[in-house]
């Protein structure tokens, strides 16, 4: 069986205990500020209700052979209002198009989230899947100590969103972080925890999840409102590898501000030196969610 195959595949629904130590491990793991974030998860916590059924395609036998080469390209994630700590999520996943490419399968999958009837979470990921395994590269790094990281801010005061308005803070992940945080979302792709596994794909070494990235891009966007549901929507494209202990810098720029005040557009960027790792825009709520 072939990824396309699976084209029309739903998996769930599948129910996920949004509860309160697990948020808080969350938030501790990606250095978020647990003050905020006591009565609602974080918006990048959408990777633990997105893994409740991708983890399951991702792990399916039937594609296996396809996972040689496994790679999260871009994620958007849409919020329609908070996610209460102690609710119960329903999730639902579905294959949603595959696309075939020179032997490379381009997979298209969406998920939703519900709390009591309502859709709290809309989640659209492309993956990149192949039977074959990509070359190694030419330097094969060794892993930093596994407690080793680099510069970890937490996210800073509120700030007044104003057109030009730049938010910067540093952030790395240890070895050891990458485990936790594997562990917070279910997200356990041997990339970002086994040295041979990466390098079988063609990289130095274990590399971050491109989540984790998305969850600091997530922090610095949602500094710019006090909203228990900062972040409308949420796109990001996954450019290159961070390893762990390496230096990453997390930039949000207001782009735009509506007339009525109530949204913002926020350009994202994290990058690493002088390459960018990651990159894309949020839009942000000003105001509260009203239903």
């Amino acid at each position: 069986m072939t990824p396309a195959e699976m084209e029309g595949l739903v998996i769930g629904p599948v129910a996920h205990h949004v509860g309160r130590e697990r948020v808080a491990a969350f938030v501790d793991v990606t250095g978020d500020d647990a003050e905020r974030w006591r009565d609602h998860a974080p918006p990048g916590y959408a990777a633990a209700l997105l893994f409740a059924v991708a983890g399951e395609f991702l792990t399916d036998p039937r594609i296996a052979p396809y996972l040689a080469t496994l790679i999260h390209i871009d994620q958007q994630f849409t919020f329609s209002g908070p996610i209460p700590v102690d609710a119960d999520v329903v999730v639902t996943g579905t294959v949603d198009r595959v696309r075939e490419r020179g032997g490379a399968y381009f997979v298209t999958f969406v998920a939703t989230g519900e709390v009591a009837g309502n859709v709290v979470l809309e989640s659209r990921s492309t993956f990149l899947m192949s039977d074959e395994a990509a070359a190694e590269v030419a330097t094969d790094e060794v892993e930093p100590a596994v407690v080793h990281r680099g510069p970890n801010d937490a996210p800073g005061e509120i700030s007044e969103a104003q057109v030009g308005s730049v938010l910067t803070m540093s952030k790395s992940a240890s070895r050891q972080d990458l485990i936790r945080y594997s562990a917070a979302t279910g997200d356990f792709n041997p990339l970002h925890w086994d040295h041979e596994s990466a390098r079988a794909a063609g990289l130095q070494g274990v590399v971050v999840h491109g989540l984790l990235m998305l969850s600091w891009l997530a922090q610095q966007a949602s500094a710019f409102s006090t909203e228990p549901a900062p972040i409308a929507t949420i796109k990001v494209r996954f450019r290159s590898a961070l390893r762990p202990a390496e230096a990453a810098r997390i930039e949000a720029t207001v782009k735009t501000v509506a007339t009525d005040g109530r949204e913002a557009k926020v350009g994202l960027r994290l990058s690493a030196g002088d390459t960018d790792v990651a990159t894309g825009s949020a839009v942000i709520r000003l105001e509260a969610v009203t239903r």
